[in-house]
């Protein structure tokens, strides 16, 4: 009989000791990974003449409150960048969340990023749905930002940058020039596959989260169409003589609310 009293108190122990291991678990998902903003320096092999901030998917609604918009400018003033690149999916679900977002007091906040060789947005897939393209336009114009669809601007003597539409063809990178420091900016990474890339020297895209959980088995399955195969970090799609892919982690959360081994970043060039 004391022998059973034992076992039975050992498996209470374990159930408890599992159940506080997962409560510490969802509530470190939940609440402090979505909150680690890194900075993530990429190692290119052609590096910018100036320095380049390039951050992405805040989704801000519910799972990214408008409050968050402030560290994050915070942050990239900090990095003192020269230029800064906005890759999409400013909002989350336009819908469901426009009726409650600050518009004004985002557009003080996207005002507030000083960059000298200006600011420069495309838009994601979240940013064309449900009507959502005139909002995230207006606001980011009114926020300093000069957006982009499928055109090639010069932000600053021997940079050159595309910024495509999300669902875009990749025409608009034909009219890169030969020279310069070459970088088109696109939403979903898995573009990288067939767009034109021998045309640039980085491609810079979001989207993919990470899959904001990376575990083994868990992550592919989760991962987004247009973001599968590229989920983050550095590649090189086309090979030799095309362009680098940075896809970053992004910022916000879309779908699941938990960001687990894929903290949100700032990515830093040059």
């Amino acid at each position: 009989m004391a022998q059973r009293h034992t076992h039975s108190a050992a498996l209470l122990a374990g159930a408890a000791t599992l159940t506080a291991a997962g409560l510490g678990l969802a509530y470190y998902a939940s609440r402090l990974e979505p909150e680690r903003l890194v900075v993530t320096r990429p190692p290119l092999e052609k590096r910018p003449p100036l320095r380049v901030v390039f951050f992405s998917d805040l989704h801000i609604g519910r799972t990214c409150p408008p409050r968050r918009l402030e560290n994050v400018v915070r942050r990239i003033n900090a990095l003192k960048p020269d230029l800064v690149l906005f890759g999409g999916d400013f909002f989350a679900k336009f819908l469901r969340d426009a009726w409650a977002l600050p518009f004004s007091e985002l557009a003080r906040q996207l005002r507030r990023i000083r960059a000298p060789k200006g600011k420069y947005a495309v838009l994601g897939n979240h940013d064309v749905r449900e009507g959502a393209r005139p909002f995230f336009e207006d606001l980011f114009a009114a926020g300093g930002f000069t957006v982009l669809w499928d055109e090639v601007v010069y932000p600053a003597p021997g940079v050159a940058l595309c910024g495509l539409s999300p669902y875009s063809s990749g025409r608009a990178l034909r009219a890169m020039p030969a020279d310069g420091w070459r970088i088109c900016l696109c939403h979903m990474p898995d573009k990288a596959r067939y767009l034109p890339l021998k045309k640039a020297d980085l491609m810079l895209s979001g989207h993919s989260h990470a899959g904001q959980v990376r575990l083994p088995a868990v992550t592919r399955l989760i991962l987004p169409p247009g973001g599968k195969f590229y989920p983050f970090g550095l590649y090189r799609p086309q090979g030799p003589g095309a362009a680098q892919l940075y896809v970053s982690r992004g910022i916000g959360m879309s779908g699941v609310p938990f960001r687990f081994l894929a903290p949100p970043e700032l990515v830093v060039l040059g």
